[in-house]
């Protein structure tokens, strides 16, 4: 009776085994329509000086917290929003400004303060708007993630919007 019971039990266990690693092979990371991550095959990832240094962040997305597109002046310039950080100084690349601020790791989350610019008048107007819009891309509540393709992800969430960068080689 003792051995029926232990070759049900594995073979039970068995099945449970291979049901979930066949639904998980199944499943995909983002929606190729929406571009929208799945937030289960994600893993969150603490925030270091040292992996926000290693890399350049592209800003590829900004919603508002419904996951409605928002700020479309910063997409619709040749080149993407860059962010980098560097020792305590985050700058603010293919602005038409130069743009520089100050940033800490604080409780999980990255500060950002006292975020300047040169003052030149740039053309399309367009470029003016693309630079007002960047810092705001960086206020709020940081969080890094990393996918099954290891592809690193860091998301800035405010209580309006939602800004995603990926993390671009440098």
């Amino acid at each position: 009776m003792m051995k029926k019971c232990a070759k049900t039990y594995s073979l039970a266990l068995s099945c449970l085994i291979a049901g979930t690693l066949a639904m998980t092979g199944c499943q995909t990371i983002a929606d190729s329509k929406s571009g929208i991550v799945n937030p289960t095959q994600t893993v969150t990832l603490p925030l270091a000086d040292a992996t926000l240094q290693n890399y350049r962040w592209q800003l590829v997305s900004v919603t508002d917290l419904a996951g409605k597109p928002t700020k479309l002046e910063l997409f619709n310039q040749a080149k993407p929003l860059l962010v980098s950080f560097d020792k305590g100084r985050v700058s603010f690349d293919n602005t038409c400004n130069r743009m520089w601020g100050n940033y800490s790791l604080t409780h999980n989350n990255v500060l950002i303060k006292n975020i300047v610019s040169t003052r030149m008048m740039c053309m399309p107007e367009s470029r003016m708007a693309f630079d007002a819009a960047a810092p705001s891309t960086l206020q709020g509540q940081f969080k890094l993630t990393q996918n099954n393709k290891g592809e690193l992800m860091l998301t800035v969430t405010d209580s309006n919007q939602i800004s995603l960068f990926k993390a671009v080689a440098k």
